[in-house]
């Protein structure tokens, strides 16, 4: 229990009334009386104001959360008794890794009425977190004492990486799949490398196009027409080791990269071909095979939303040569990673040809903003010429390293850690449209 601002104003009164006895000869008698009924009022309070079993309390909505989003815990809060309730509610919230937005609830709730209570969250980590007790503030029926009462409403909640957007790009994919009301998706022709239909020549069309033997029987030019082939298997490596442990505005590399991950990989889905996942550090962490389908997706996403990254340094040889003895294919291959020094990006180097023999490889790189930030800074003083000079060299030998990437046929690829999704995706259709050359 404790008490209220109300009683805590009683003695106010009480100095009135103490000067009232000392003016009738008999303080004493009147500070102890009034005393007495104070504190019986407090008593009484206590009393009269029902307990927490006038309450029904539940948790609402999906134990699922969206990493970076702002996400409402909601309760409702149902008044099993006859009088009218003042209620605060505080939950327990994990001490870390969430940022908790009208934490404290208030209500004033009706007899047999209920009410749905929310505050909003932002989780701030991937992974599963256990969120406690409830605690209840009643208000005394006299407003004099509150009854506090701690109920155990213990649920795990999963964050997991952030799908609020994803609607926003599937848009995107309809440079492949375009959508008219009540007709089913019209595919595009022209481009890919699957066959599709015989049609007469139009001027503008290419000559390597034309279906010799279909002319030579209609006494008329004809081509083929070709459509992006369907369930190729498109494999997304997760480099966790210590390159994508770094932080880039306040969010983790690696988080960045798992949020792009699952984007994509739904997109590929949804256009016709098979997703897989390679997670890899000094030793291949795991796999998921090509596969579509809502089984698959679950199955993905549970296997991204928990796990973390480390500081070693990972192991090129050993995922790809996986890779290798797994997949017989030609796929296309996304590869999440980094390098912080020449030596890293030579040894993927050395061993990038073992899988870019035969499948499409495309190499993701976030741009490293603090050595941008540092080439940009003016000159004050000799520290300043040396840090500028460094940084700058860093930045030329990557760019050198990207460029041997691309000469040597592998796509590698470079941009802001808020573009990265919309960078795999375009690439993504470029590939599958072969307009990436």
């Amino acid at each position: 229990m404790s008490i209220t601002r109300r009683f805590i104003l009683l003695p106010a009164v009480g100095l009135i009334v103490l000067a009232i006895s000392i003016y009738m000869n008999s303080p004493l008698t009147v500070f102890v009386i009034y005393n007495i009924v104070c504190f019986g009022l407090l008593v009484l309070d206590y009393l009269i104001t029902p307990d927490a079993t006038a309450l029904e309390i539940n948790r609402l909505g999906e134990d699922k959360l969206s990493l970076f989003e702002r996400e409402a815990i909601a309760f409702e809060v149902y008044n099993k008794g006859s009088l009218k309730l003042g209620i605060e509610l505080k939950d327990e919230v994990p001490e870390f890794h969430f940022e908790a937005e009208g934490g404290l609830m208030k209500v004033e709730l009706e007899p047999h009425s209920s009410k749905v209570l929310k505050y909003d969250v932002t989780p701030t980590k991937r992974g599963a977190f256990s969120f406690g007790s409830l605690h209840i503030r009643l208000r005394g029926r006299l407003g004099l004492c509150q009854k506090i009462f701690k109920l155990r409403m213990d649920r795990e909640y999963r964050v997991y990486p952030n799908m609020k957007n994803l609607r926003k790009y599937r848009l995107g994919i309809c440079n492949n799949r375009r959508y008219q009301q009540g007709q089913r998706n019209l595919r595009m022709l022209g481009r890919g490398t699957s066959f599709e239909s015989l049609r007469e020549y139009v001027h503008g069309d290419e000559y390597r196009r034309i279906n010799w033997k279909a002319t030579a029987r209609g006494n008329k030019p004809i081509v083929n027409q070709y459509e992006p082939e369907k369930n190729q298997h498109v494999y997304l490596f997760l480099d966790i080791g210590r390159p994508m442990s770094y932080t880039i505005r306040g969010n983790r590399k690696l988080d960045i990269a798992v949020n792009t991950a699952l984007v994509l990989s739904d997109l590929i889905n949804q256009n016709g071909d098979q997703s897989a996942l390679l997670l890899f550090n000094t030793k291949v962490e795991g796999m998921i095979m090509p596969g579509k389908g809502a089984t698959h997706r679950n199955k993905i996403l549970e296997t991204l939303y928990h796990i973390e990254g480390t500081r070693d340094t990972s192991n090129y040889d050993e995922a790809f040569f996986y890779f290798k003895k797994k997949e017989r294919h030609r796929s296309i291959v996304f590869i999440f990673t980094d390098f912080d020094t020449v030596e890293e990006a030579e040894e993927m180097l050395r061993v990038l040809p073992v899988i870019a023999k035969k499948n499409i490889v495309v190499i993701l790189l976030m741009e490293n903003e603090g050595l941008k930030d540092i080439s940009h800074q003016g000159i004050q003083d000799k520290e300043s010429i040396f840090t500028k000079g460094v940084a700058m060299d860093l930045l030329e030998e990557r760019r050198r390293i990207i460029h041997t990437l691309n000469h040597r046929g592998i796509l590698c690829l470079e941009c802001p850690a808020e573009k990265l999704e919309y960078t795999a995706i375009n690439k993504y259709i470029s590939i599958k449209n072969r307009t990436y050359l």
